[in-house]
């Protein structure tokens, strides 16, 4: 296993192995190191059948299970999505498409985000097609220490409403989304709970801290958003097919740049390991009602 550094603040490549095949606990060890460290990891060459996708991401945790009744997963795989910019029709079921064209960190709507995700590229179009991540270590590292300190103790709602996809659900799905997913409330500023380093928790879904207005929060949340999307901290990969991406969600934001002919198809893979408790619902009252699988 060779690891070679992509990028200044975070992204590595990953080669010299066979991911189609079991890995040892010792090589496992190794990526998670190489993972918490580099934060986005590339498997170039990674052709892995839905089995082996599950086989591998596995060994890191407990994978997310289609928990709230997922519009992505394999019909056969509930623990794979498909993330497609197309609808895609796999027996009776047909896949909803997946653009996330706006910074965010996955599922920080929820009371338990994504800790890993996991994308494997099947279908690619010729040219465009890029992701970006951001360093949420670096970007709250840059901030001044007076700004760390006022956001060090803000908190903020996350809502699924604010999906980039949102517009683009009929009412049937909005509806199931706001139904599996009520606003929960997270902190701004995020300790890692393995590497101990503090980051900014923000991205597309958070609609108003805590305490504030939805007017008096959008500057500082766009502030935020901008600052943590800079230059210095952002790694753009360049897909091509077959390359394993694995990245971690709790220092991280990402966005699929919509750089490509849209009528070309872009298909995924995806799995996701499912993180500590770190929230709480925003309403009371959703508390006795929110699904139980959600917690």
């Amino acid at each position: 296993m060779k690891v070679r550094k992509l990028a200044y603040s975070l992204g590595a490549e990953v080669t010299d192995l066979d991911l189609r095949e079991p890995q040892s606990d010792a090589i496992i060890n190794e990526i998670r190191e190489a993972w918490l460290e580099h934060l986005v990891l590339c498997f170039p060459r990674q052709d892995l059948s839905p089995d082996e996708l599950v086989a591998f991401t596995a060994r890191f945790g407990k994978l997310d299970d289609d928990r709230a009744g997922s519009l992505w997963n394999l019909p056969d795989h509930p623990k794979v999505n498909i993330i497609a910019n197309k609808p895609v029709e796999i027996g009776a079921k047909t896949i909803v498409p997946v653009i996330a064209d706006k910074w965010h960190t996955d599922l920080s709507f929820a009371l338990r985000p994504s800790s890993a995700t996991w994308l494997n590229a099947k279908q690619l179009p010729p040219i465009g097609g890029d992701t970006m991540f951001a360093s949420m270590y670096a970007a709250y590292d840059a901030l001044s220490p007076s700004m760390q300190g006022f956001i060090g103790g803000l908190e903020g709602m996350h809502d699924v409403s604010m999906s980039p996809d949102w517009g683009r659900y009929t009412p049937e799905i909005q509806a199931r989304r706001r139904g599996t997913h009520p606003p929960v409330v997270h902190p701004v500023v995020r300790t890692h709970p393995e590497s101990g380093r503090k980051g900014i928790f923000a991205g597309g879904f958070l609609r108003k801290l805590i305490g504030f207005t939805e007017q008096e929060s959008r500057p500082i949340i766009d502030l935020l958003n901008t600052h943590a999307t800079d230059y210095p901290f952002v790694y753009r990969h360049k897909w091509s097919k077959d390359d394993l991406l694995m990245w971690d969600n709790r220092c991280t934001m990402h966005n699929a740049v919509q750089d490509y002919d849209r009528t070309q198809l872009r298909l995924l893979h995806r799995a996701t390991l499912l993180a500590e408790k770190s929230g709480r619902y925003y309403e009371a009252e959703n508390a006795s009602s929110a699904p139980a699988s959600m917690s």
